[in-house]
């Protein structure tokens, strides 16, 4: 969940995909981790993305970057809001989309100019094993985190056909976070691809995903006994490793074979007291209307040859 105020593609509830690598400080994980949320945009098509890298050096030679930092922005003409937010996270400035504090920070002091030798050369491997990866990135000197915990590395998935809140994806190194928390000195990088803008992205790109249904079989009971009975041969397809699902809710024979059709599912196993009494249940095709009967004990053998 967001605190701040909801924006296009950016709810106060959100889902994100996650992946992190713990326990390492390695250029070669960072690099890893980037290359990998390459290749899932990649994966579903999306092509108008870019990646912003930075480097947001350590506890070394941060400090004094935030010093002169700090410097240059009381300097400038600016709010009230954004002159404490310089005072508390300066970093956190640079990252201001308004156009007339983006120009004043054209001048900025920029963080690769601060680096150690040691950030330095990380970075330098970072970029290096991503080129020869075959990644295309953009150097921004100006890439934050909104998180103070951030090191080193640091990077952004954007995308130019989501308009000013164009961040896809993102993340980082954070070494110290374990720490921060009470827990033991675990180096660590990880990213988060936001599903809300992803599935922005993918419109904006005339992308349609042809998504297998999650569901292969579902069934329809007609009365309680049928219930008893189809509740469990679900059970035993489900055991078989076959994707299955039950029309929950005591709903008739209409509402339940709606549920089925928005389940995606390919067959429907359909019984009432009749079918029962024959020892038997209809299965029927999705998508051809085709239905059959079969034996109560071979459901299980039909399912599959059907599925196969």
């Amino acid at each position: 969940y967001r605190y701040e105020r909801a924006q296009a593609g950016r709810y106060r509830h959100f889902s994100q995909v996650g992946a992190e690598a713990i326990g390492a400080e390695d250029p070669a994980l960072d690099a890893e981790l980037i290359i990998l949320a390459d290749q899932a945009y990649r994966s579903l098509g999306l092509r108008r993305y870019r990646i912003l890298l930075n480097s947001l050096g350590d506890k070394e030679c941060r400090p004094v970057y935030r010093e002169a930092l700090q410097a240059f922005l009381r300097g400038l003409d600016l709010d009230e809001e954004t002159l404490r937010r310089a005072e508390i996270n300066p970093l956190r400035v640079l990252d201001d989309k308004r156009a007339d504090v983006q120009k004043q920070l054209v001048d900025a002091p920029l963080l690769r100019d601060y680096l150690c030798d040691a950030c330095k050369a990380y970075h330098e491997q970072v970029r290096e094993l991503i080129t020869a990866a075959g990644v295309v990135f953009e150097d921004d000197p100006k890439l934050v985190r909104g998180l103070d915990y951030y090191t080193r590395t640091t990077f952004e998935f954007v995308h130019d056909g989501l308009g000013s809140q164009s961040a896809v994806g993102g993340g980082g190194r954070y070494d110290g976070l374990s720490e921060m928390i009470g827990g033991p000195s675990l180096p660590s990088v990880g990213w988060a691809l936001g599903v809300d803008r992803t599935v922005l992205a993918l419109e904006a790109e005339g992308v349609e995903l042809d998504l297998p249904a999650a569901t292969s079989v579902f069934a329809v009971a007609l009365g309680e006994e049928a219930r008893r009975v189809l509740f469990g041969k679900v059970t035993e397809l489900r055991r078989a490793g076959i994707a299955a699902d039950f029309s929950f809710g005591g709903k008739g024979l209409k509402g339940s074979m709606k549920d089925a059709n928005r389940s995606g599912a390919r067959l429907a196993l359909v019984a009432g007291e009749r079918d029962l009494a024959e020892g038997v249940v209809q299965l029927k095709d999705m998508e051809s209307g085709e239905q059959r009967a079969v034996a109560l004990d071979e459901v299980l053998d039909a399912v599959r040859a059907r599925l196969a």
